[in-house]
């Protein structure tokens, strides 16, 4: 395989990081037209070598050099933008040496992110199970509890904050769901995007071909790649090997390099921000640099200030030595802090002139109300184009009502809308890959159980306690809902799940004493003794026209139980006393 020309000659992902004055600040495109192209390739052509790793080899070789020089550019230049590792670290400023060159790099990226992260995911998703008239309570409570051992095996709610913090820098998300060796335990593990991209097929619907993780490993003896392949059967270990874009080779020799997965299908999801993979702040990223480079300039306007050369007009007056004769040079007193000046005679074509002495630093002025208004403008721009809300303004008040909170956080609603659909597409596919295996192993009757299953997104807002208990008491009063969408609704405040909640409220039924009221029927009644029962013929029995139809007229032995029963209970409720 011939090896692109356009691949950088250091073959490790810190070659794409700039060097030191090295990069033009707001100068053209950063990124040539691949650096985010979704990868294809005809099914046709795939199933011929999907189970030949060599025949393989050469076409994910042939992608892993794509990537390498067309898209890991992208990425790392995101991700070294989250951690505050911005253009101005590299820029080319041509200050002169004796001048001040500060580079000083906002992190708006970092607040931008994580604002997101948390508004999305700061309440952990339910995994809601919707019933029907064909499931059963034992399809039901077997998805259920595969789930939920799932999630707290993998710590699922920190899982899903990563992936939500590379979709936002990069545009895109990979997790990989495995086996964890010689168990049957299945776990979940978030992928660098710098390492990880999925080929798809040709179809409309974009089916995953296969995924490809290629890693670089740098240890004390030969730093290397390792490439490993997953298909929707197998997995496929290659050979580590120099350089990403080298040919691939594969060791039949060892059965851990060819491995079968159960899972039904590629394991590893990609998760898309939105249609075009784009981070949440990317195309800001020119305000970022400008904001930089104002910072910047007013802490160099400043240094240069404190270091400005001092101007001094006239002659040094030294005084006289003690000989009475003019000194040439002052005397050096570290303590003195002051100095004497005399005016200087200036010889001129017909007079002299008398230049009067003065001391002053040559400076600018500073249009700092311009300045700050710039600033200023950067910052209103980087907030309303990424529809992240400023939570330092003024207006955005900590004891607003919920509605006036609303209107601040529209924008990102309408984003967050769009980006959680795209998010639950992923979890599906997730899900499905686990319902595949739960399936072989027999911990669910079907597969298909998991179509049952809806993710319950719950956006962590500022929430009002008073407010919540008083809408679910409100709906409680109405009597049009069941108990169960109340505690869903009160979870927010009380923490508990809605089953937990079930659970507590039998404990507390079975372990509260039963108390019997004045003219409640003892357990006793209508049931005839063990000793004696008075048999009554149907000719002898006494019946009081008075009565109600259907109430039956209480025997002599069932009046006297009765009568001691209550007799005791007002005793009770009296502290004994009849």
């Amino acid at each position: 395989m011939v090896n692109d020309v356009n691949a950088p000659t250091t073959m490790t992902p810190w070659a794409f990081y700039p060097k030191n004055a090295d990069v033009k600040m707001l100068n053209g495109p950063r990124f040539d037209q691949d650096a985010n192209r979704v990868f294809k390739m005809s099914a046709d052509k795939f199933e011929p070598i999907k189970n030949d790793p060599n025949a393989l080899g050469i076409v994910v070789s042939r992608f892993i050099n794509r990537h390498f020089a067309h898209q890991l550019k992208r990425i790392l230049t995101m991700q070294r933008y989250y951690i505050g590792v911005n253009d101005i670290k590299f820029w080319q400023s041509g200050k002169a040496t004796n001048r001040a060159d500060n580079r000083i790099a906002n992190e708006m990226p970092k607040y931008i992110t994580n604002m997101r992260v948390g508004y999305t995911f700061g309440n952990p998703i339910r995994f809601q199970y919707n019933d029907d008239s064909s499931q059963t309570d034992t399809n039901r409570d077997e998805v259920n509890t595969a789930i939920d051992e799932f999630n707290q095996r993998t710590n699922e709610a920190y899982h899903e904050k990563v992936m939500k913090k590379n979709l936002s820098v990069t545009g895109r998300a990979y997790e990989l769901e495995y086996v964890k060796r010689d168990t049957t335990d299945l776990y979940v593990m978030a992928l660098d995007p710098s390492e990880t991209f999925v080929v798809y097929d040709t179809d409309p619907e974009q089916h995953s071909l296969f995924a490809v993780h290629y890693y670089y490993v740098e240890d004390d003896e030969t730093p290397v790649w390792y490439v490993e392949v997953y298909t929707d059967d197998h997995t496929i270990r290659y050979e580590p090997n120099g350089y990403p874009n080298s040919q691939l080779t594969f060791d039949d020799s060892n059965p851990d390099n060819y491995e079968e997965h159960y899972f039904g299908g590629v394991p590893v999801t990609e998760y898309v921000n939105n249609d075009e993979r784009l981070g949440d702040w990317e195309g800001e990223m020119d305000n970022f640099d400008a904001y930089d480079k104002a910072i910047s300039e007013m802490a160099n306007s400043e240094e240069d200030f404190s270091n400005a050369t001092l101007v001094i007009t006239g002659e040094f007056d030294f005084g006289t030595d003690s000989s009475g004769k003019p000194k040439t040079h002052p005397d050096v007193d570290g303590s003195n802090r002051y100095m004497w000046l005399k005016p200087a005679r200036a010889q001129g074509m017909n007079s002299d002139n008398v230049i009067q002495p003065s001391v002053q630093y040559l400076t600018k002025n500073l249009p700092i109300d311009a300045w700050n208004a710039y600033v200023k403008t950067l910052n209103d721009n980087m907030h309303k184009f990424t529809n992240s809300p400023n939570v330092a303004d003024e207006n955005f008040a900590s004891n607003a009502s919920g509605v006036a909170m609303s209107y601040k956080l529209w924008g990102s609603d309408q984003e967050r809308a769009t980006q959680q659909e795209l998010y639950a597409r992923g979890l599906m596919r997730r899900l499905r890959l686990l319902g595949n295996y739960w399936y072989t192993l027999g911990k669910i009757r079907d597969s298909n159980l998991i179509e049952n299953v809806t993710p319950v997104f719950t956006p962590n807002l500022p929430k009002n306690d008073t407010e919540i208990v008083d809408n679910v008491q409100k709906l409680s009063k109405t009597g049009e809902f069941s108990q169960q969408t109340l505690w869903e609704m009160a979870q927010a405040v009380t923490g508990i799940k809605p089953d937990e909640e079930q659970s507590r409220m039998n404990a507390q039924a079975e372990s509260e004493p039963t108390m019997t009221m004045p003219g409640d029927y003892p357990d006793t009644f209508n049931k005839p003794s063990n000793e004696t029962e008075r048999q009554v013929e149907p000719h002898t029995a006494e019946f009081d026209e008075s009565q109600p139809t259907g109430v039956q007229s209480v025997g002599e032995e069932q009046q006297v139980t009765l009568a001691q029963a209550i007799v005791k209970q007002r005793q009770a409720q009296q502290g004994g006393d009849s």
